[in-house]
């Protein structure tokens, strides 16, 4: 920006300067010398003196998929926010390294930002699994519930690593693909069941269907050529896996609604002037409520192509919900010993919410 009252003075001084004699080489350096002794730094324009905060961003996924758009627009907005002080550099697909070492390098300050699927550190820090849970939560307005009853003691848990939460987003619920209608868990004793947890291990084993592990890129294939009859995923998986080539049914059971976590150093975050820090703060607001209705968006349009595409969705009949929900409390038991006080007060918070203090 031009400063037009420096301009002015400088041409005064000038005019004044005009009769006298022509000034020497040791004076002009001695008059430079005295310049910037009294802060010729002034003079220069602002972007000048202070070039924007750069921040690396340790994305997860593709650029397709709605999470890590809503990750480049959180980012976006938080530099605008900042009007100009604060840049975060967004690396995708896991190219700036993978989601294992997330934790650890924001832990000891040698990555600013990074996203996590919440439960894969569940082993690490129990209380990281809640969302995973399953059949403790049939909605998103139940997942979301379980998130404000959760982010107190896991901004708490993280917060002794030196990790701050920026904000959650989840993923569409898991429901049960099969080949045949399926009205009670014994509906798919003898199928091969896809496994790729320890829920879906168990119960494929309550079932007494045959396990399978697949792994999610091979997934279509193996649904086509008949090497999976049944499967617990998302609606948004059912689609990238063309389930309906061989499984023409879906039941909408919600298992369980996982979700993502958005995390930052707080190394680097301590050195981030206010400004920036409130940009951040508003950024992941924004971010957290976006992500959530894209989660819900994603499943509708998901289950909008299934059915175009001839497969069945319905509810899970009475018997199934309640084997179900059976489960899930045995999930939750075994769950809250390995979780501690915290754990099991989340829950009680999450069921009994009057019982919050």
């Amino acid at each position: 920006m031009v400063d037009y009252n420096k301009q002015a003075n400088a041409s005064v001084a000038t005019e004044a300067l005009e009769p006298l004699a022509r000034p020497t080489r040791r004076q002009l350096l001695a008059t430079l010398g005295a310049a910037a002794g009294a802060g010729v730094a002034g003079w220069l324009p602002t972007s000048a003196q202070a070039a924007p905060t750069t921040l690396q961003c340790a994305g997860a996924y593709t650029d397709a998929l709605f999470h890590t758009q809503n990750l480049q627009q959180f980012a976006k907005q938080a530099g605008e926010g900042s009007k100009g002080a604060l840049q975060i550099n967004v690396v995708t697909n896991a190219k700036l390294m993978p989601m294992t070492e997330v934790m650890p390098a924001l832990s000891k300050g040698d990555l600013a930002i990074g996203e996590i699927f919440m439960s894969n550190f569940a082993q690490q820090y129990p209380l990281l699994g809640i969302d995973s849970l399953p059949f403790i939560v049939r909605s998103f307005d139940d997942a979301k519930r379980l998130w404000e009853a959760t982010r107190q003691p896991i901004e708490a848990l993280l917060q002794k690593q030196g990790i701050r939460v920026l904000y959650t987003a989840p993923w569409p619920g898991q429901g049960l693909f099969a080949r045949a209608p399926v009205n009670k868990l014994e509906d798919v004793k003898g199928q091969k069941f896809r496994v790729n947890n320890d829920a879906t291990k168990f119960i494929a084993q309550v079932a007494g269907a045959t396990p399978v592990d697949t792994a999610a890129n091979n997934l279509a294939k193996a649904i086509q050529s008949g090497q999976v009859d049944v499967m617990v995923t998302s609606s948004t998986t059912g689609v990238d896996s063309q389930s309906w080539n061989a499984m023409g049914i879906f039941v909408d059971m919600r298992a369980w609604i996982p979700k993502n976590l958005i995390l930052m150093s707080e190394k680097h975050w301590a050195k981030l002037p206010e400004d920036a820090k409130k940009s951040l703060e508003a950024a992941s607001r924004q971010a957290e409520a976006r992500g959530w209705q894209l989660a819900r968006d994603a499943d509708d349009a998901a289950q909008r192509v299934l059915v175009e595409h001839g497969t069945k969705i319905s509810q899970p009949s009475y018997e199934l919900r309640r084997t179900l929900d059976l489960m899930g409390e045995k999930f939750a038991r075994e769950w809250s010993s390995k979780a501690g006080v915290e754990g099991a007060s989340a829950l009680i918070t999450y069921y009994f919410p009057s019982s919050k203090s």
